[in-house]
């Protein structure tokens, strides 16, 4: 009998879970009530953030996190290769430049000294917006990128979708936005919880958190008037993002579970890291303790062992082991050619990751022969 198909993630679903979505559905209201209101300061406060404002989705968060921060067309935006679209497209459709630094293989992450350098030699134009990822889980150290000389007009936006409970190398939660302007999460099934699609900004900021609301609510801001209570300000042309009452309960019960799944998933890459030993390139073990890890990446040097990255995907697909990439390089894509066609030497780091990363399963209710199973089948082509 063959073993059960072990995907690259999956989402964990209790009978908590379940009975809180249950709840909420015999509410007499089921968007927009009590249970959005709670899971938002719930996690306000497992973060150590004043505000969190919940959307429909992480690229929904990120959209409105930008626009909070009125990103336009006189601004530029730097980030990371090594990510989704979501965290600089929203940013690009407001007319911001986009701008790339390399990353670390040791993390994933973009490097703080090429910031330090790119700092050297750019002209000011317009706001500077800082989009650091937490690639995996492991958070860049956010603390010492605030400390940079960066330009007056600086806004750093956290992409921490991959990093709900990691910590920075002080030890602050990623989140909390003491050395930030505003961090995004995401709950998408993949992450470390999830609410079936949505996502959440968390800021210290009451005006940005003013703009989140405003941006989710199609625009709209509300006075107080009790001689025309009906009355509704349309301000902006933006959209409906709200998260449901059905997805906030999901989001307040598996908050609760939270910790306990971090820890499982540390325990998971332990285990990676025993069985493969130096028999792949593996992010630094220093990140371990602080990291609520989303992705276990192997960076394997596929010409070496004579086989194609697809042909050793295929091979562990036909023992019912699932793999992904994260990522292609943003410069990769269409999109984008016509903003960097001319730059992509100047990621090198960035181009031997993406030519050997491989994301082996990693979910909590995986189980060390679950690990034991999928490294063996790697370690035999190794």
């Amino acid at each position: 009998m063959s073993e059960p198909f072990l995907p690259y993630t999956k989402q964990s679903i209790t009978e908590d879970d379940i009975a809180s979505v249950t709840r909420a559905l015999d509410q007499e209201w089921i968007t927009r009530g009590p249970e959005v209101e709670a899971f938002e300061e719930e996690l306000a406060k497992y973060c150590g953030a004043e505000h969190a404002i919940t959307f429909n989705s992480g690229s929904s968060a990120l959209h409105a996190a930008y626009w909070a921060a009125d990103v336009n067309s006189a601004d530029r935006i730097l980030t990371t290769p090594n990510t989704y679209i979501a965290t600089v497209g929203p940013a690009v459709q407001l007319g911001a430049q986009p701008l790339m630094v390399d990353i670390d293989r040791d993390s994933g992450n973009l490097k703080l000294s090429e910031i330090e350098t790119y700092l050297d030699y750019q002209p000011t134009r317009g706001k500077l917006i800082i989009a650091p990822v937490h690639f995996a889980g492991i958070a860049v150290d956010v603390p010492t990128l605030a400390k940079l000389p960066l330009p007056m007009e600086t806004v750093i936006i956290e992409d921490a979708a991959h990093a709900l409970g990691s910590h920075y190398p002080n030890g602050e939660k990623v989140g909390s936005c003491h050395w930030s302007d505003m961090a995004v999460f995401s709950f998408h099934p993949a992450k470390q919880i999830t609410t079936g699609e949505g996502g959440a900004v968390t800021t210290n900021n009451s005006t940005y958190a003013a703009r989140l609301r405003q941006f989710r609510n199609n625009g709209i801001v509300k006075k107080e008037n009790p001689q025309a209570p009906w009355l509704y300000s349309v301000e902006a042309l933006t959209g409906n993002y709200h998260l449901t009452e059905l997805q906030a309960a999901l989001g307040r019960s598996q908050l609760k579970q939270l910790d306990g799944w971090i820890a499982k998933r540390r325990d998971l890459v332990a285990h990676y890291r025993n069985k493969l030993g130096s028999q792949a390139h593996l992010f630094s073990a220093a990140h371990d303790p602080l990291t609520a890890y989303h992705l276990f990446v192997v960076q394997i040097d596929f010409e070496k062992i004579g086989k194609t990255r697809a042909e050793v995907m295929q091979h562990l697909k036909n023992v019912n082991i699932g793999t992904q990439v994260h990522y292609i390089p943003l410069y990769e894509h269409p999109i984008f050619i016509q903003h960097f066609a001319d730059q992509r030497e100047l990621f090198e780091e960035m181009n031997t990751y993406y030519a050997q990363a491989l994301s082996l399963p990693l979910f909590p209710a995986m189980t060390t022969q679950d690990i034991d199973r999928v490294c063996q089948a790697l370690l035999s082509l190794l």
